[in-house]
């Protein structure tokens, strides 16, 4: 009998902090949880996690999923009625989600918030502008700058984590879309399965696909192809209706045939989706080396890189079985 995902790993993810760059823990998590049903897994200078397992025989596929989410980094901390923390966006972050959402800093995570400048102190034109990060603070709730000492720039921070349920099948938590894309990848781990399979849980996905530009130390021309696990916020596509195969990712084609066995795996359970309008680590991955045969399967989100993404549980669940299919396939040479 097929296993589904574990629901629990998945939330446990996306409830932990995992920044673009400071992966840190989120892929501790995930070492943890597959080491056991693997071949060999390691981390490379990037911060990549490299999960080997190899199949009775067949082909050598990869598969990847990216670790990170976006949050921000501490720039400064400055004085004026207490100690405020100036900062930068990592990744994906729209100014008018995040303010006055809790958020937490540093290793220790140390609560705060995202606050803007008070209405009485802003000037007319300011308020009749559209809020910029720039314009945006984190309050922690000091006196003085001297009770933010363990606090120095460089620090990350991420939004503070909440998972809650919606209805029956909806997950609703920061991450959540890209935590279940790893939760995926870690069930099939566990898997018997034909193909010999490489899963690479990548770094810094948010910040310009760096991770998934690193040949994870191994050859490309002993790959058969590559299927990229991500999420797609697009009102074309339905939650609850089932993953999506894009023919385009940003400005890369995917590769025809590579997607033609994918959706031939869903068993034709696919939203249709002609192309995603942001970019990918199958953008990375396609050109790198020798070369790389990929595809990407998305699941639908909501609100994606907010504090309050949304996902379904059955699009995961379909998602999973889709790759479960995929790397069990009896491919031609």
């Amino acid at each position: 009998m097929m296993s589904r995902p574990d629901f629990e790993f998945i939330k446990k993810l996306a409830l932990e902090c995992g920044v673009s760059g400071n992966e840190r823990r989120v892929r501790e998590l995930i070492k943890n949880e597959i080491a056991p049903f693997c071949d060999n897994v390691y981390t490379d200078s990037m911060g990549n996690l490299i999960a080997i397992k190899d199949g009775g025989g067949g082909e050598k596929l990869l598969l990847c999923a990216a670790m990170d989410e976006p949050g921000f980094i501490v720039t400064n901390v400055k004085e004026g009625g207490g100690a405020f923390l100036s900062f930068e966006a990592v990744g994906g972050i729209k100014p008018q989600s995040v303010v006055s959402e809790a958020v937490v800093v540093g290793d220790n995570k140390i609560p705060g918030v995202i606050s803007v400048k008070a209405v009485h102190l802003t000037t007319k034109e300011e308020r009749e502008k559209p809020v910029a990060l720039k314009d945006l603070f984190i309050d922690i709730g000091a006196d003085e700058k001297s009770d933010a000492e363990d606090i120095m720039p460089g620090d990350y921070a991420c939004f503070a984590g909440a998972f809650t349920e919606l209805g029956e099948n909806a997950l609703c938590c920061k991450a959540v879309g890209s935590r279940a894309c790893c939760g995926i990848l870690a069930a099939l781990l566990k898997e018997d399965i034909k193909n010999s399979v490489v899963c690479v849980f990548t770094a810094q996905s948010q910040t310009g696909q760096r991770g998934a530009k690193l040949s994870f130390g191994i050859d490309e021309r002993e790959l058969r192809e590559a299927v990229v696990l991500d999420t797609a916020d697009d009102e074309r596509i339905k939650p609850g209706a089932g993953a999506a195969v894009p023919r385009l990712v940003g400005d890369t084609c995917v590769d025809e045939r590579t997607a033609d066995a994918v959706e031939r795996a869903a068993g034709g359970k696919i939203q249709p989706l002609a192309n995603k309008s942001t970019a990918g680590d199958v953008s990375s991955l396609s050109v790198r080396g020798f070369g790389i045969r990929c595809a990407e399967l998305d699941i639908p989100v909501r609100n994606k890189n907010t504090s309050a993404e949304t996902a379904d549980r059955r699009d995961i669940e379909a998602a999973y079985s889709t790759l479960l299919e995929y790397v069990s396939t009896d491919f031609e040479k």
